[in-house]
């Protein structure tokens, strides 16, 4: 029989009892870790936090004045496969705009169509005060599908887009600026 040696013995107790720490929080990095599900509200709150700061520091999205813009917060298009409740979506959306101070939030209507803030906007011209926001915020969600043998792939493309809804501006009723983000995800079959 042979003899087993104490340098085996203690080198694999020094590897039991390292690998089996208990009470060790590890942290994750996301994006060393692909996802198997659908679009979920995390992932439209970090797009749109990514987005919205960009979508406001552009030019064109300026007002001129010494005052952050009235923003509206305006209708979802969403052609994807997945719901969200949309008082949980609009709540999400107004603290990113709250949170970046780069704009007030004059209402929440998403019931509202874009023709009604635009035809609201234009019935406020030639007044001297307006209760109008300067913009509106529309979102847009759209799902495309690859199949492959094994797995599904889904692209999901979500629009932010400023509607000009200012009194006095040429472009009213225009879409001013526009930022957009995609997000793959892959499903099994």
């Amino acid at each position: 029989m042979k003899k087993i040696s104490p340098f085996l013995i203690l080198n694999f107790f020094i590897i039991l009892f390292s690998g089996c720490q208990s009470g060790k929080t590890i942290r994750v990095d996301t994006s060393q870790v692909t996802e198997y599900r659908d679009l979920t509200v995390r992932d439209l709150d970090e797009m749109s936090s990514k987005m919205f700061p960009k979508l406001m520091q552009s030019a064109l999205a300026k007002t001129g004045e010494s005052q952050p813009p009235l923003l509206a917060i305006g209708p979802m298009t969403a052609q994807i496969s997945v719901e969200f409740p949309e008082a949980l979506r609009i709540n999400r959306l107004k603290n990113v705009i709250t949170q970046s101070g780069l704009a007030q939030i004059s209402g929440t209507s998403s019931k509202s169509s874009l023709n009604e803030y635009i035809r609201f906007a234009k019935s406020q011209q030639n007044r001297s005060e307006s209760n109008s926001p300067d913009y509106v915020l529309t979102q847009k969600i759209f799902e495309n599908r690859e199949y492959q043998p094994r797995v599904i792939f889904k692209t999901y493309t979500y629009i932010l887009e400023l509607i000009d809804l200012r009194q006095d501006s040429p472009s009213l009723g225009s879409v001013v600026v526009s930022e957009t983000e995609t997000i793959v995800k892959q499903v099994k079959k």
